[in-house]
């Protein structure tokens, strides 16, 4: 923070004027803006200028499978249409703080916000990270970005009830998930009725 002279109370009065993380660290600023950009194009940055987000952030589109293994088949008719839309705030802290991420699609029902196996905390924010320490200020915000890309797909499959809780790590770095996500979509197959196995049609 920064003293300043308050001129309509005198020269002896100061007052501290608060010094944003983007003005502090600006090389950072433009690393996250690149890194970001390339990651998720459709991701837009939030300036704190504009008034929205004291410190800064982003909202927008995270990509379905931003992973470097093959992305299963039945992956786009799990998720459906609807793609993932988030809101990331950054802190007053950052990059000593990771940001916070917020699912504004889908959105967490209340009763997933209180319960740890959806991976959801108390006012909806997504918990991406195994414990407080989990984050280091060198990490590139992509790293965050891929961890709720791949809550979304377990998400999804804790809604088609294939799974029971969301995996420690996270689909970024397990793949024991990939072949669920098949099922998932087997599951919501009609199921053939035996008696009507054989039939044809017989209309003229």
């Amino acid at each position: 923070m920064t003293r300043a002279t308050d001129p309509d109370r005198g020269t002896d009065t100061t007052a501290l004027n608060p010094v944003l993380w983007t003005e502090r660290e600006p090389m950072r600023l433009a690393r996250d803006q690149i890194e970001v950009r390339a990651f998720a194009p459709l991701l837009e940055f939030q300036s704190p200028a504009d008034g929205g987000l004291p410190h800064g952030g982003w909202l927008g589109v995270l990509p379905r499978w931003p992973f470097e293994r093959l992305q299963p088949e039945a992956l786009d008719e799990l998720l459906g249409n609807e793609e993932l839309r988030v809101l990331v705030i950054y802190s007053a802290a950052h990059p000593m703080v990771p940001p916070t991420i917020y699912s504004l699609y889908p959105e967490p029902t209340i009763r997933e916000q209180t319960q740890s196996a959806w991976h959801v905390a108390p006012g909806g924010s997504l918990c991406l990270l195994r414990s407080d320490g989990g984050w280091q200020p060198e990490a590139s915000l992509t790293e965050l970005l891929a961890k709720a890309s791949g809550w979304r797909i377990e998400y999804a499959l804790m809604k088609a009830g294939v799974i029971d809780e969301m995996t420690v790590s996270g689909i970024v770095s397990d793949s024991s998930h990939d072949h669920l996500i098949d099922r998932a979509i087997q599951r919501r197959a009609p199921t053939p009725d035996p008696t009507k196995a054989g039939e044809t049609d017989v209309s003229p």
